[in-house]
């Protein structure tokens, strides 16, 4: 049997591999994590926090209060978990997009890491937590040919290129505290960090007289933020929980370090290069609020919603041009779920003691393009399938089907559907045994 800094030692140098390779990527840049010309602006698509099974029921974290779980989304929920209970949860995923507009479509196909959680109790009431997920994705791949007459006679045939890569991660500490029997508190630091990669060129296709134009800015982004939690939880009756859940996330301000390189080329003219350094301002997470509950029948049935609200409405939205109007505002995001269990003690039968999971969600985003304000809508399915009779390790799987955005108003239209699996390894640490 494994001995305790044994296994400690291991989580630690599984955490490690796995953010070694989220940095890699990124600087590699190989592959987008998503695919939208949503992502055209700003920090690009926030990704959707919380646990693979918490993502299964519609995303709902902030009323999630499972033992067998870790929701690091809300830190108050980490002080359920039991004195001699150490977890370790992992996943990866992958996003199908198809986008069509007026005149043209397109698919693109995204595979990911995302995320690792690592949680264990150190003191009675109190549960510590850490962790790594994306925070944003950037990734579009844009071109477009010049279709206004006069220029056209000025210049001949122009096409215009756009495309971008990147995004934000974030490695989390945080910590769970039973205040009261009913009443839990938490904490978690952020370390936000990441790159943001645009690039455009401006290309005439039918004239030597004027110089083709390639551009690449670069941002860097670094800083430490908090999110605060709580829940308040209750018994109805005999057979039926309540947890109430809230999160507040203060408005962070990202420095952002700027760099930009353009290099104009032409056959008549002199190539000229400019490198250009600068510190980029109102660059922010935004000030976040969540409010949410859920009713538990005893390892039988959960019912549960979210609510979250974010301001994004004087963000620097310093993105690429392009053909949309862009207007950033304010972002709210419903979430309802649902788990059942047939029956959780059925040794004899497995597939009775599967989590069958569901869900929607609805959200108005912070982006009105073109005077239209996007939307998104999706319904979530999933399971929880247990790998132990003993113990509550699992492997949970989650698929999304969405829209988002319209093809009205020049705009863009979004099916998307996004698949994660992931590992949830529950292991008892403390226990004394009298052989070993």
């Amino acid at each position: 049997m494994l001995k305790i800094y044994e296994k400690i030692f291991i989580v630690l140098v599984t955490m490690s591999i796995l953010s070694t390779n989220v940095a890699l990527a990124q600087r590699a840049g190989d592959a987008f994590r998503t695919y939208s010309p949503y992502t055209l602006y700003g920090i690009g698509d926030m990704y959707r926090q919380g646990s693979i099974a918490n993502k299964a029921m519609g995303g709902i974290n902030y009323g999630v209060r499972d033992p067998l779980g870790i929701n690091s989304y809300n830190p108050a929920a980490l002080s359920i978990q039991d004195s001699l209970v150490v977890m370790l949860d992992f996943a990866a995923g992958s996003k199908n997009t198809y986008s069509k507009s007026a005149t043209s479509s397109t698919s693109a196909n995204a595979f990911y890491f995302d995320y690792v959680d690592f949680s264990l109790r150190i003191a009675p009431n109190l549960t510590i937590n850490a962790g790594l997920s994306p925070v944003s994705d950037i990734g579009y791949d844009i071109a477009r040919k010049e279709t206004d007459p006069n220029e056209i006679y000025k210049y001949g045939d122009v096409q215009y290129s756009y495309a971008g890569e990147g995004g934000i991660n974030q490695l989390h500490w945080g910590a769970g505290y039973r205040l009261f029997s009913k009443f839990s508190i938490g904490i978690n630091m952020h370390y936000y960090f990441g790159s943001i990669n645009r690039y455009y060129s401006q290309e005439f296709l039918t004239s030597t007289t004027f110089g083709n134009i390639y551009s690449e800015t670069k941002t860097q982004i670094s800083k430490i933020g908090f999110t605060f939690g709580a829940q308040f939880h209750t018994r109805l009756n005999s057979t039926t929980f309540l947890t109430l859940g809230a999160i507040y996330q203060p408005k962070t301000i990202l420095p952002a370090k700027k760099e930009t390189i353009t290099l104009t080329v032409g056959d008549l003219s002199t190539d000229t290069a400019r490198n250009i350094s600068s510190n980029v301002s109102g660059v922010f997470m935004p000030e976040t609020f969540g409010l949410g509950f859920t009713l538990r029948k005893t390892d039988k049935i959960v019912i549960g919603a979210d609510y979250t609200y974010q301001d994004w409405s004087k963000f620097n939205f310093d993105g690429t041009s392009h053909s949309f109007s862009f207007e950033p505002g304010k972002s709210h995001t419903y979430n309802v779920g649902f788990e059942y269990t047939p029956k959780a003690n059925n040794l004899k039968n497995n597939l009775k003691r599967w989590n069958y999971r569901a869900g929607l969600r609805y959200v108005k985003t912070f982006m009105n393009c073109n005077g239209y304000n996007i939307t998104e809508q999706s319904v979530t399915l999933g399971v929880g399938i247990p790998l132990t009779r003993r113990f509550g390790s699992k492997i949970n799987a989650a698929v999304e089907v969405g829209q988002r955005g319209s093809t009205k108003n020049g705009l863009i239209k979004e099916t998307f559907v996004t698949f994660s699996v992931g590992i949830n390894i529950f292991d008892i640490w403390f226990q004394k045994f009298q052989f070993n």
